[in-house]
C-alpha cells in the first residue's frame, strides 16, 4: 500500500486494491470495509486480474482476505463462493485451503466436520499450531468439554512454550477455576516474553497479592514497583503497591515471633507505603473536590502525616 496515504484517503479515492492492501499490511480487522471493497475488486478482476493491477498471488490473497472477512460478518454464502475459487486453484487437499474449510465449518456451527478437518491437517503435520489452536477453541466452546480443553491447552504449551498468547489463555483458564498458583506461573511466562510491559507486571503483582503469603507479598511488591518503574502513570499499580506493602507489614508483625524477618526488608516496605501514599495524594490534590477528599481519607490510614 502507498505508505504516504492513510485509509480514509484510499477509501475516498475508491482505490479498492490499495484499501485491501493497506488493511492486510497493517493487519487491521475491518470486515465490512474488506467485504465491500473486496467484492468490487473481485467483480472487476473476474475476467482479467492482471488488467486490474493484480498479479496471480495478490488475486488469491484478496480472495482469502475477503473470505475471512465474510466469516466475521456471518456471510457464509459469499465465504463459500470464495472458498470454491480457492479450491479450484489449489485443490481441496491444500493445507491453505483446509484451514479455510475448517473455519467455514466452524462459522456454520458444524463442529464435528471442523474437528475432522483439523485432525486431517494434524495427520499430515502434527506440529500445525493453527490446527491445534482451532481444536482448542472448539473444545472450549463446548461447556461439557472444559476439562478436555484445559488438558489440550497444556499439551499445546508443551510443544509451543514460546507462545505468549497461549500462556495468557492458560492464565485466564486458571483464574476461572480459582487456580491462582497456576495463574501466577502463566503470568511469569508472559513477563519473561515481554519484560517491559507495565500492565503485565501489575497483574502479576496482583496475583501474588491474592496468594497472600509473606513471600508472595514480597514478590508482589517487586512486580508492582517494576510496573511503576516502566510506567509512572500506572495509578492501579500505585494503589496496589500501597495495599500490598501495608499488608506485608501487618503479616510481618503478626508472625515476627515465629519467622525471622529481614529488618531492612520491612523498612523498604514502610518506605513504599509512604511513597505510594504521597504520590496518590499529590496526584489527586491537583483535581481537588470529593475525589481528593476520599483518596486522602483512605491514604491517611496508611500514612496520614503526608496527606
Amino acid at each position: 500500500a502507498d505508505i504516504g496515504k492513510d485509509l480514509p484517503t484510499l477509501i475516498n479515492a475508491g482505490d479498492h486494491k490499495e484499501v485491501l492492501r493497506f488493511i492486510r499490511t497493517k493487519k487491521l480487522r475491518e470486515p465490512e470495509l474488506t467485504v465491500n471493497h473486496g467484492k468490487a475488486l473481485l467483480k472487476a478482476a473476474q475476467k482479467s486480474p492482471v488488467s486490474n493491477g493484480l498479479d496471480e498471488g495478490e488475486y488469491l490473497a484478496v480472495i482469502e482476505q475477503v473470505l475471512l472477512a465474510s466469516l466475521d460478518l456471518n456471510d457464509l454464502q459469499f465465504a463459500n463462493i470464495c472458498l470454491k475459487e480457492l479450491k479450484n486453484r489449489f485443490g481441496p487437499d491444500s493445507a491453505r485451503v483446509r484451514r479455510l474449510i475448517g473455519l467455514c465449518f466452524e462459522a456454520d456451527g458444524d463442529l464435528k466436520n471442523a474437528l475432522a478437518t483439523y485432525d486431517q491437517m494434524l495427520a499430515t503435520n502434527p506440529s500445525s499450531a493453527f490446527a491445534l489452536k482451532r481444536k482448542y477453541c472448539i473444545l472450549k466452546a463446548q461447556p461439557e468439554e472444559g476439562l478436555n480443553a484445559r488438558t489440550f491447552l497444556v499439551s499445546y504449551l508443551e510443544k509451543f512454550g514460546g507462545d505468549a498468547g497461549a500462556w495468557k489463555e492458560m492464565g485466564e483458564v486458571c483464574l476461572e477455576v480459582g487456580d491462582y498458583t497456576g495463574a501466577v506461573y502463566c503470568w511469569e511466562e508472559l513477563v519473561l516474553a515481554n519484560p517491559l510491559d507495565s500492565g503485565l507486571h501489575c497483574h502479576l503483582g496482583e496475583l501474588y497479592a491474592t496468594l497472600g503469603g509473606i513471600g508472595d507479598l514480597r514478590a508482589a511488591r517487586k512486580h508492582l514497583a517494576q510496573a511503576l518503574d516502566l510506567d509512572v502513570s500506572n495509578v492501579r499499580a500505585l494503589y496496589t503497591l500501597v495495599a500490598v506493602a501495608a499488608d506485608y507489614l501487618d503479616k510481618v508483625a503478626a508472625s515476627s515471633k515465629k519467622t525471622k524477618i529481614d529488618e531492612h526488608d520491612a523498612e523498604v516496605a514502610k518506605e513504599l507505603v509512604r511513597y505510594g501514599a504521597q504520590k496518590l495524594c499529590a496526584l489527586y490534590s491537583e483535581k481537588g473536590g470529593r475525589l481528593y477528599e476520599a483518596v486522602t481519607e483512605v491514604m491517611g490510614d496508611y500514612y496520614r502525616a503526608d496527606c
